[in-house]
């Protein structure tokens, strides 16, 4: 008897409604749902996957990002309109390699891959570059993406010296459900300090939220339609960049043909998860619910212990106790 050899199990949004279904007793074994059971089953599946963000942090929703320099500002909104942070999962570094004048719109800049030197530009990119008093000029670019010789859309606002950093990306990131770690780097040696998570009211707390030099402290929350990244101090230049380890948003489910944001290992749980939220819109009997609520929560805990990070706890005794 041979095993198939195949590794590519997935089920659709429409799939695990059926399942859900079945389980409640609205289906019979061959049948499929309605057009208004899939309406119904796939709002309940989204807003379970929604809730499920709460349970914890899914690795493979882990992902790094990185907020780049910006003059004058303590506080960033994370989200992909226009406008927000310059914040992306991409990594752009260059530097400046001749002088530039205030209003230039020729910027030579270095494309040799070195630990300063990371990525490729490319036309329309968001383009940053640290000015000779320490502010960034944001624009974009216009031409010369891939090349040595940048044509940024908007000229420079003052002079910019040989060396300075110049930053670029594409895209900004979705907004995180939540930040858990951040780093900063210098960008010219990559040498990494990470920052103290401190609560809105401490960080309000230590005197003049103007002040600029090299972050040390940070407070993210997330709010109704944006978020708010509040790091002390604020960026003095262009010289070092956040790294951010966060927790992106899952995936919608706007149409029953699309899978779902996990792995084929959970989709047990999402069928089992899905069939207790619908039991009471079928009337499904109080004892049978409980019974299907059990069988769920075992199926969920073994899923999700499968999607969580695995760390090392040190345990010591305290060698000072008594003293």
């Amino acid at each position: 008897m041979a095993v198939s050899a195949s590794f590519n199990f997935d089920l659709s949004g429409g799939d695990i409604i059926d399942a859900a279904l079945r389980k409640v007793g609205a289906l019979a074994e061959g049948q499929s749902s309605t057009t208004a059971q899939q309406t119904t089953g796939l709002q309940a599946l989204t807003a379970m996957i929604k809730t499920w963000s709460a349970k914890g942090v899914p690795v493979h929703y882990l992902q790094i990002a990185y907020l780049y320099p910006e003059s004058n500002k303590e506080i960033f909104s994370l989200s992909p309109a226009a406008n927000m942070a310059h914040c992306s999962l991409e990594l752009g570094i260059t530097k400046l390699t001749a002088d530039e004048a205030a209003a230039s719109t020729s910027l030579d800049v270095s494309i040799t891959s070195a630990i300063d030197v990371q990525g490729t530009t490319q036309d329309s990119d968001f383009l940053g570059i640290e000015l000779d008093d320490g502010t960034i000029d944001w624009t974009t670019i216009s031409s010369g993406g891939g090349t040595t010789t940048l044509v940024p859309a908007v000229g420079l606002t003052s002079a910019a010296s040989a060396g300075n950093r110049v930053y670029f990306y594409t895209a900004r990131i979705q907004r995180p459900e939540d930040v858990l770690n951040i780093w900063r780097i210098t960008a010219s040696d990559q040498d990494r300090t990470e920052l103290e998570e401190f609560s809105e009211q401490e960080i309000r707390s230590m005197g003049n939220l103007t002040t600029e030099g090299e972050p040390i402290k940070y407070n993210y929350r997330k709010e109704l339609s944006t978020t708010r990244l509040h790091i002390w101090p604020r960026f003095q230049n262009g010289k070092v960049y956040l790294e951010l380890r966060l927790q992106s948003p899952f995936d919608d489910m706007d149409a029953v043909a699309n899978t779902t944001p996990f792995p084929n290992t959970v989709s047990e749980a999402l069928i089992y998860g899905l069939a207790v939220r619908l039991a009471p819109e079928y009337k499904l009997p109080l004892q049978e619910r409980m019974v299907l609520k059990q069988e769920a929560a075992e199926v969920i805990d073994v899923a999700w212990s499968h999607l969580t990070e695995m760390t090392h706890i040190l345990v010591q005794p305290d060698l000072d106790y008594g003293r």
